[in-house]
């Protein structure tokens, strides 16, 4: 069924009559030019609902999909330029390959990030040129940071206790340390997945697919962005840490109206444990002092922020006007609730399948110990 969304200034289709006969069972008119358009506002929202579900279900498949594809070109390029390096010694051959081996992940993961984000752009249209008016203090965007410190200092602790739960369930996650040993190597992987990396990770998820889902209302653009997070993190802890931290970094960006912030906090939520494991890799009373004293931070960050703005914590309920789209004169709020929304968007066959494809790529990640 064909499906036309756009509208003249006046609201509805060009042309539309007061009142149409039903020549489709499902509630749909065909108007020559435009296709078979819906009249029904719910049945509208509704398939707009699935229809942002799939970009997020193509977003997620492009990033499954898309690093096989380039991993072999990346060691392609990788081997030719270690032709014309010379490795005179056991040493200088280790920092090479270290190097090397960081830029071979490089070569596969931004030209994946760079295609997601192109196909973004592409399939927004309109919902992603819209600009938020929102404005917020500098001491609004201090106090969310220590915020997003102290939430990751929790979510940390958790992902330890997590652990400790499923080895007593006899269930543990093959996780191999990529953080590599030679200092030069470092540099590079902090690089990459503390700046690079997030940057084009936040400008992605909450600079481009936040604002895809926000016409549905912002609370359901926020849960939706957050579960693509956690299915795409590829582990079940790092899932699950990585869908709380995106309630962090949607909420920010929705209250500042602007991704730069949240950028920021992720970097810093990213960089600081990478941190603690290279420069103290098996102290654990180190990570529970850093932890202890983030939350800590986290705690006094929040009731200041609670503090000075007593709406801290409200997002807005407005969406998109499907009943005006349609052509009806009396404008009426969105007929689904959240839960309605979010049980059409898990209707949408292509994202359920996405989401399935990284659900089987987490559960094979667990292993049975004996």
């Amino acid at each position: 069924m064909q499906f036309q969304r756009g509208r003249n200034d006046r609201g509805g289709y060009p042309k539309l009559a007061k009142r149409w006969p039903d020549l489709d069972t499902d509630g749909s008119i065909y108007i020559s030019g435009y296709g078979f358009i819906h009249l029904d506002p719910l049945e509208l929202e509704r398939h707009e609902l699935k229809r942002s579900a799939s970009i997020a279900g193509g977003v997620m498949l492009m990033l499954l999909l898309l690093p096989p594809i380039f991993l072999i070109p990346a060691q392609l390029i990788v081997r030719s330029i270690a032709h014309w390096l010379l490795a005179n010694s056991e040493q200088n051959f280790s920092v090479w390959n270290a190097i090397l081996g960081q830029l071979r992940i490089d070569l596969w993961t931004y030209p994946t990030l760079l295609i997601t984000m192109i196909f973004l752009i592409g399939t927004g249209g309109r919902d992603i040129r819209q600009r938020s008016n929102t404005a917020f203090r500098p001491g609004t965007a201090f106090l969310a940071i220590g915020v997003c410190l102290g939430l990751s200092g929790i979510v940390r602790i958790s992902g330890s206790w997590l652990e400790s739960i499923c080895r007593f369930f006899g269930l543990a996650e093959r996780i191999a340390s990529d953080i590599p040993s030679l200092p030069a190597a470092q540099l590079i992987y902090l690089f990459r997945t503390a700046f690079i990396g997030v940057i084009l990770e936040e400008f992605i998820l909450r600079g481009l697919l936040l604002k895809i889902f926000r016409k549905h209302g912002d609370a359901f653009a926020l849960m939706m962005t957050s579960i693509v997070s956690g299915l795409i993190a590829g582990s079940l802890g790092g899932g699950l840490g990585a869908f709380v931290m995106a309630l962090m970094y949607g909420y920010i960006t929705l209250r500042t109206g602007s991704t730069a912030v949240a950028i920021l906090c992720h970097i810093l939520c990213a960089l600081w444990p990478n941190l603690l494991t290279i420069f103290c890799p098996d102290s654990t009373l180190a990570a529970t002092g850093v932890c202890t004293a983030l939350i800590l931070i986290g705690i006094v960050s929040f009731s200041v922020l609670c503090t000075r703005d007593y709406n801290a914590f409200i997002l807005s309920g407005q969406s998109l006007d499907y009943a005006r789209l349609s052509g009806q004169k009396a404008p009426t709020k969105s007929r689904l609730t959240f839960k309605g929304k979010l049980a059409a968007a898990m209707t949408s066959a292509f994202f359920s399948a996405s989401a399935a494809l990284w659900l089987i790529r987490i559960v094979r990640g667990l292993t049975i110990l004996s």
